[in-house]
């Protein structure tokens, strides 16, 4: 049992104590913030017992007593100057959350072995700042941490983890020391403090296998975060981590910090949020919306509880000498996104530009007995998805709900309707994604691709194939030969387009062909046109690795684009690669202006031009010489009427091949940065695998 002891009973400035008897004292008068304490908290509220305990009434009297005294009998000027920093810190920790001292101190986070020591600094806290204090639940969920055991020990690579209002960085720090790789984010205001920490921290966080940095994030912004001046390493596009503690402090809270987790948080099916947060009575109603708003996200709760901590000195307005620890309830969430293993029908939805999550979609009906359910096995990923991705619009086709991307696709068909003939339960297909109408003109004269009541798997408004159910009519899947894998069946979908490319062409066996553009279109089209007899097959881009898997592949000569007049780059051309008057076909399978107008150029006369490339909607085109060489010029779009079985046929007799071509294959969970590697010019065929069974 402790003593209590008055005021009186304290040496008294008129008595003229001594150095060492006042130092003392003021040790004893420190209320250091129960949370803080290094042992374990069903030992002590506060850490060690002093021997005895002082009546909180007139301490600030006697604290003000000291500081305004001169202690002429101390001849030490330091410990003088020791005192008057002792007593002012005991007299603001008195004084409420408006008004507390500079302080540094350890935090002991437990581990699943042991356990190490953090120090935080925090700064004079003066007007209502609270970002710069370490709060109750910040302790809570940093010792919490270990027992998710989030940090793999089995692999090299380490996982990364995004603290959102970070504060002091108690909790990234934490994480840090447990091995984790964390960026540590607040405002602009709180982050000289929050890399101070980082920095003050870095032994013992590498020591342990982790690495922390800071950098500015601000809500109303979500998708910015700038690292610091001295940070020139470059921040992770989504984290498969997030976390947060104690930042729900306003109506707009919730709905801002769950605009930024979704910002950053990794579509992938492990990615998960931890969250702690005091219940306050005034911000019961935020943690509400939160919770709402995590579950609009597709974010499911995995686990959740409550506990208990201490706030720093009590709560704010507490009277003279009364601010002693407060207790506090926290509720804490370990949430993730739906699992899409367990899910009924998982799918890559996106749901605006720069915007993916993984979503449970309900398993499609069959519409028509004509029909048959697929499970795509694998899935290319085309250049119109990765620009659906980040413009989220291709011309007139804009995505304005949320749309399931994807449209490559082979697959094993899982449900057959009653009228069904040629398909079982089983088959393997490739899957051709666009349905016509089958009753308008165009259809009627057997040009279906034209159709304009057309459904294109991912193109709006319409869902794609990065699911593990779609429905198809039976006449638009393919059976894959028992010589052609299904990865090989996913590129059936571009083949058919450079098929379609080259039948609009009319190439004939002697040809000379022209290709602009060495991606998977352009390398298809040189090799059908090479299946098709063209003599000489001409490959032209500005990418020399990609030209160079080009002669390998299918072309024969190549040509680097210059940055020249189209004129002069259409006459080097036709020097360089011995075209003579000109070549007899030439595919744009780029898009770009400048290689349409040379193009124009460097065709002969009465020479044939076709257009595969989707470009800028306009463009400056060199008319006279079109007219001049009376030039056959046309469009090419998607596939028509047998051109996916030519495309199958093709690859089973070994007349072109398309294995090369795959330079990379992701799990389903990994297609958000397989999109981004695409759009890098990564590669020039991903695979996304389908969701696992």
């Amino acid at each position: 049992v402790l003593s209590l002891c008055a005021v009186l009973d304290l040496p008294q400035i008129y008595t003229k104590p001594s150095a060492e008897a006042l130092l003392d004292t003021l040790t004893l008068l420190t209320t250091a913030p129960p949370s803080w304490e290094a042992i374990e908290k069903s030992k002590q509220k506060h850490g060690p017992a002093p021997a005895v305990a002082v009546n909180p009434e007139g301490v600030t009297r006697y604290l003000t007593s000291i500081i305004s005294s001169d202690l002429r009998w101390i001849q030490d000027e330091e410990l003088k100057e020791q005192i008057w920093d002792q007593a002012s810190a005991r007299l603001s920790e008195r004084s409420g959350r408006s008004a507390m001292g500079a302080m540094s101190r350890s935090f002991r986070i437990p581990t699943s072995a042991n356990a190490f020591e953090l120090s935080i600094h925090e700064p004079t806290l003066t007007g209502d700042d609270l970002g710069l204090k370490t709060w109750a639940a910040s302790y809570l969920l940093a010792k919490r941490l270990s027992s998710f055991s989030l940090v793999p020990t089995d692999t090299q690579e380490r996982l990364q983890v995004l603290e959102l209002g970070s504060g002091t960085g108690l909790v990234g720090l934490a994480m840090a020391g447990l091995g984790a790789h964390v960026l540590l984010t607040d405002l602009p205001s709180i982050c000289p403090n929050l890399a101070h920490n980082v920095r003050q921290n870095h032994n013992v966080i590498s020591e342990n296998g982790g690495k922390a940095r800071a950098a500015m994030l601000d809500w109303t912004e979500p998708h910015v975060c700038e690292p610091l001046e001295d940070d020139h390493e470059a921040i992770p596009a989504k984290f498969p981590v997030v976390l947060a503690a104690d930042s729900l402090y306003s109506p707009d809270h919730p709905r801002m910090l769950v605009d930024t987790i979704a910002a950053w948080l990794s579509p992938a099916s492990h990615a998960k949020v931890i969250v702690e947060f005091p219940y306050r009575d005034a911000y019961l109603p935020q943690i509400k919306d939160f919770r709402r708003r995590m579950i609009e996200i597709g974010l499911q709760m995995l686990e959740e509880g409550e506990e208990n901590g201490y706030d720093d000195w009590g709560a704010s307005g507490a009277g003279d000498d009364q601010n002693e620890g407060a207790l506090v309830t926290c509720w804490w969430a370990f949430q993730m996104l739906a699992h899409m293993a367990l899910a009924k029908n998982p799918s890559f939805v996106l749901q605006a530009p720069n915007k993916v999550i993984y979503e449970d979609r309900p398993i499609p009906e069959l519409p028509s007995p004509y029909d048959v359910i697929v499970r795509p096995r694998w899935t290319g990923i085309c250049g119109s998805d990765v620009h659906y991705w980040v413009e989220g619009r291709i011309g007139h086709f804009v995505v304005e709900k949320p749309m399931v991307l994807g449209h490559e696709s082979a697959g094993i068909v899982h449900k057959v309707g009653d009228k069904v003939k040629t398909l079982k339960v089983g088959d393997e297909v490739a899957m051709e994604p666009g349905v016509p109408c089958r009753r308008c003109v165009r259809c009627k004269e057997g040009k279906y691709n034209l159709c304009p009541d057309m459904a294109f798997a991912a193109t709006p408004p319409y869902d794609g194939t990065l699911a593990r159910y779609y429905t198809l009519p039976e006449d638009y899947c393919y059976k894959l030969p028992e010589n052609m894998s299904m990865e090989e069946g996913a590129l059936i979908e571009p083949t058919a387009v450079a098929v379609h490319i080259t039948r609009q062409a009319s190439i004939k066996p002697g040809d000379s062909v022209v290709v602009f553009g060495a991606g998977p279109v352009g390398l298809l089209c040189c090799a059908v046109a090479k299946a098709y007899g063209a003599k000489k097959i001409v490959t032209v881009d500005i990418n020399d690795e990609r030209m160079n898997f080009a002669l390998k592949y299918a072309a024969n000569s190549s040509f680097k684009s210059q940055r020249v007049s189209a004129q002069e780059n259409a006459a080097n051309l036709i020097k360089e690669c011995e075209l003579g008057s000109g070549a007899d076909v030439i595919i744009d399978a780029s898009g770009a202006e400048p290689c349409i107008q040379t193009a124009i150029h460097a065709l002969r006369m009465g020479g044939t031009y076709v257009q595969g490339g989707m470009g800028k909607p306009d463009i400056t085109f060199p008319i006279v010489a079109m007219c001049t060489k009376e030039l056959n010029l046309k469009g090419s779009f998607r596939y028509g009427p047998g051109d996916y079985q030519t495309a199958i046929d093709l690859v089973s007799s070994g007349r072109i091949s398309v294995k090369e071509l795959i330079t990379g294959k992701v799990k389903f969970d990994d297609a958000e940065n397989a999109f981004a590697d695409v759009k890098g010019g990564k590669g020039i065929k991903i695979l996304i695998e389908g969701p696992a069974e």
